[in-house]
C-alpha cells in the first residue's frame, strides 16, 4: 500500500511539475506580447476581468474539498454506490452553479464597463467579459466534478497530462493571433476554444474508466461539512483576489498591470510548488480513512522537509531576482514604472508563507477538519481586507502587499498549530522552528545577492546569476536538512532510489 501511494504521488509530481513549468513559460510569453502589442491598459483589463469573474467561484467554494474528502473512504473500500452518490450530488450542484454563473456574467458584462469607461468603450469591455467567461462556464458544467474524482483517487496526473497539451496549444494559437494583429477579443476567443477541451474530455474519460451510473439511477448523497469547507474557500478567494480588486477601485489599470506582472511570477511559483507537494495530500486522506495515525505523524515530518526545502530554494531565488526579471521582461514598456523593490519583497514573502502552509492545509482538507478550523479562515479574510483597505490609499501596491504578508503569516502559524494539537499530536514548536529556518535562508540569500544583483542587464546574465542563487540557496538548505532533518532526508533518498529501481528493474 505504501509503495502504491508513493508511486502515484511520484507520477502526480512529475506530471504536475511539468504542467506548471509549461504554464509558467507559456504564461510569460502571452502577457509580454499583450504588453508590447496592446499596452499596459489592455493587460490590466484582462487581469481585472479574470479576477472579477472569479467572484462567482464563491458559489462553488467548499464543494471541491468536501467532495474529495467524502470520496477517500468509498474509494479505499471500492464502494461504487457511494462514489456515484457523492459524484451525483456534486455534479448536480455544479450544473446549478454553471447556470448562476451565466446569469452573473450577463449582469457583470453590463456593469463592469462603467467602472473603466474612461479607458475603454462599453461594448469593448462588455464583449471581452463574455468571451473570457466561456472556459470557466465549461469547467463548471462538465469538468470540475471529475477533477475531484481523479484527485481523490491519486490519478490527477491524467488531468495534468491533458493540461500540458491544451496549454501548449493555447499558447500557439494566441501567439499566431497576436502576431497576426487580430483584436484582443479574437485572441481570447481562440484561448477559450482551446480551454474547453479539458472539461469535456474529463467528463468523457471518467464515464468510460469508472463504474459511473446514469444520473437518473443514482440518489445524490449529502456531502458533509459542505458549508464549513465553503468558509475556507471564501477565505482563499479573498486572499487571492483582494489585492487586484482593491487596486482596480482605488488606483488605476496601470497599477493593476504592475501588480499582475509581479503576482504572475509569485502565483505560478506557488502552482509549481503546489503541483509538487500537494500530490502527497491525497495519500494523507487515504491514511486517515484507514486510521493510520502514527504513519501520518511520521510522514508529516517528511512532507514538511520536502515543502520547506523547495520553498527555501525557490523563494530565496525569487526574492533576489524577481525585480531584475520584471525589468527585463517589461523593457521598452514605458507607460508606467515597473521597478518596485519593496513591493516585490513583500509579495514574495507572502507567496512563500502561502506555500509553507501547504502541509497543514492539505492535511486539514483531506481529513475533513473544515468546521474546527473555519474561525482561522474567517480571521484571515477579515485581516487581509481591513489591512489592505487601511493602507492602500497612502501606500498603493505596498499597502495591499502588507495585508497579504500579515495574513499569510498568521494563517500559517494557526494551521500548523491546529494540525499539531488535533491531528498528529505533537508540539507545534517543531513546525515553528522549521519555518524560522526557512525564512533565515531566504534572508541570507537575499542579502548576499545584493553584491551582484546590480550587474544584471540581460537575460543571459539573469540566467547565470539565477544558477548562482539557486546553488547558494540549495547549499544552505541542504546543510540545514543534514543538521536538523537527517532522518527525513534519508527516508526521501531511500524512497527515491526504490522508485528508480522499480522503474528500471
Amino acid at each position: 500500500m505504501a509503495t502504491s501511494r508513493t508511486r502515484k504521488a511520484a507520477k502526480n509530481i512529475v506530471y504536475g511539475l511539468s504542467t506548471e513549468l509549461i504554464k509558467l513559460a507559456c504564461g510569460l510569453i502571452l502577457p509580454r506580447l499583450i504588453l508590447s502589442n496592446y499596452g499596459s491598459a489592455y493587460n490590466g483589463i484582462v487581469t481585472s476581468v479574470s479576477n472579477f469573474l472569479s467572484v462567482i467561484a464563491l458559489m462553488k467554494m467548499g464543494i471541491g474539498d468536501a467532495t474529495r474528502a467524502a470520496l477517500f473512504k468509498p474509494l479505499a473500500n471500492k464502494d461504487d454506490d457511494q462514489i456515484n452518490e457523492v459524484l451525483a450530488s456534486t455534479e448536480a450542484f455544479m450544473r446549478r452553479i454553471a447556470a448562476i454563473f451565466a446569469i452573473f456574467v450577463l449582469g457583470f458584462s453590463c456593469i463592469y464597463p462603467l467602472l473603466i469607461s474612461d479607458e475603454f468603450e462599453w461594448l469593448f469591455s462588455a464583449s471581452l467579459v463574455l468571451i473570457i467567461s466561456i472556459s470557466t462556464f465549461a469547467e463548471y458544467y462538465f469538468g470540475f466534478t471529475y477533477q475531484m474524482l481523479l484527485s481523490a483517487d491519486q490519478k490527477y496526473y491524467i488531468y495534468h497530462g491533458l493540461s500540458i497539451l491544451t496549454t501548449i496549444l493555447n499558447a500557439v494559437v494566441s501567439v499566431i493571433l497576436i502576431n497576426g494583429n487580430y483584436s484582443i477579443h479574437i485572441v481570447k476567443l481562440g484561448s477559450a476554444a482551446v480551454n474547453i477541451i479539458t472539461p469535456i474530455y474529463l467528463y468523457i474519460y471518467c464515464h468510460r474508466k469508472y463504474n459511473l451510473k446514469k444520473k437518473k439511477d443514482v440518489k445524490p448523497k449529502k456531502i458533509p461539512q459542505r458549508w464549513d469547507a465553503f468558509t475556507h474557500e471564501v477565505a482563499s478567494f479573498v486572499n487571492d483576489n483582494t489585492d487586484t480588486m482593491i487596486l482596480t477601485v482605488f488606483t488605476n489599470l496601470s497599477e493593476v498591470s504592475v501588480y499582475s506582472i509581479y503576482h504572475y511570477v509569485i502565483i505560478n511559483l506557488k502552482k509549481i510548488i503546489s503541483s509538487f507537494v500537494s500530490s502527497f495530500g491525497s495519500a494523507f486522506g487515504d491514511m486517515y480513512a484507514r486510521d493510520e495515525r502514527e504513519l501520518m505523524k511520521k510522514n508529516l515530518r517528511i512532507y514538511e522537509t520536502i515543502t520547506f526545502s523547495f520553498v527555501s530554494v525557490i523563494y530565496s531565488t525569487t526574492l533576489a531576482l524577481i525585480v531584475p526579471f520584471v525589468l527585463l521582461y517589461t523593457k521598452g514598456v514605458n507607460d508606467t514604472n515597473y521597478d518596485r523593490e519593496l513591493f516585490a519583497v513583500l509579495l514574495t514573502l507572502g507567496g512563500a508563507f502561502n506555500c509553507i502552509r501547504y502541509p497543514y492545509k492539505s492535511i486539514i482538507n483531506c481529513t475533513g477538519h473544515f468546521k474546527m478550523t473555519k474561525k482561522i479562515a474567517i480571521s484571515e479574510a477579515v485581516m487581509n481586507i481591513l489591512i489592505s483597505f487601511a493602507v492602500v490609499l497612502k501606500y498603493g501596491l505596498i499597502g495591499v502587499a502588507v495585508g497579504t504578508v500579515c495574513t499569510m503569516i498568521f494563517g500559517t502559524l494557526m494551521y500548523s498549530k491546529f494540525v499539531a494539537d488535533h491531528i498528529v499530536l505533537r508540539d507545534p514548536k517543531e513546525s515553528y522552528f522549521h519555518i524560522v529556518l526557512t525564512v533565515v535562508v531566504m534572508a541570507v540569500v537575499y542579502l548576499l545577492s545584493r553584491f551582484y544583483i546590480g550587474t544584471i542587464h540581460s537575460y543571459l546574465m539573469w540566467v547565470v546569476f539565477a544558477f548562482v542563487t539557486v546553488f547558494l540557496a540549495g547549499i544552505l538548505t541542504l546543510l540545514i536538512d543534514i543538521v536538523f532533518y537527517r532522518e527525513q532526508l534519508n527516508v526521501l533518498i531511500q524512497r527515491g532510489l526504490h522508485l528508480l529501481k522499480r522503474k528500471h528493474g
